[in-house]
């Protein structure tokens, strides 16, 4: 009986969890969609990029990662249709982030890992997380500033 109310707990635990983290999922896969596409062009170096971080980011690993990848695709979509405006709800929903520099950091360093993927960091990646850095409030932060690999 008790293994029943232990599962049943760490089922509702998971939820909340998620529940919790879904504004940073959707703030990380609408920036992640927005830096892919900075360049016009998603590549596989930039997919597969994706899959690592969904993989590796603790935040991230409680969600499906097809929920995630769905969510990015539909960010892309979004992107590719309007662009001034799905870049302000891109925008919206990481600032949500900005008193939370742990996340804030987690959200460009993704960028960035995702920048570097195809091996050309390019004007206009730099650009995105130039932005994402001002919208977070990290611009003094070393996060955001590097120097790209030429």
């Amino acid at each position: 009986m008790a293994n029943i109310f232990r599962a049943a707990r760490e089922s509702m635990a998971e939820k909340l969890q998620r529940h919790r983290n879904k504004p940073f999922l959707e703030a990380m896969m609408g920036a992640t969609a927005l830096l892919a596409l900075a360049d016009e062009e998603i590549v596989l170096s930039e997919r597969l990029a994706l899959d690592f971080i969904l993989e590796n980011v603790k935040e991230l690993k409680i969600f499906d990662v097809h929920q995630a990848v769905n969510l990015f695709r539909d960010w892309g979509k979004a992107i590719k249709e309007d662009f001034g405006s799905a870049k302000k709800q891109v925008l919206k929903a990481v600032a949500k982030f900005s008193g939370d520099e742990e996340k804030a950091s987690l959200l460009v360093r993704a960028c960035i890992l995702l920048a570097k993927a195809d091996g050309d960091f390019n004007e206009p990646e730099q650009k995105v997380i130039d932005e994402l850095c001002q919208v977070l409030c990290l611009e003094s932060s070393a996060v955001c500033h590097f120097e790209p690999e030429v």
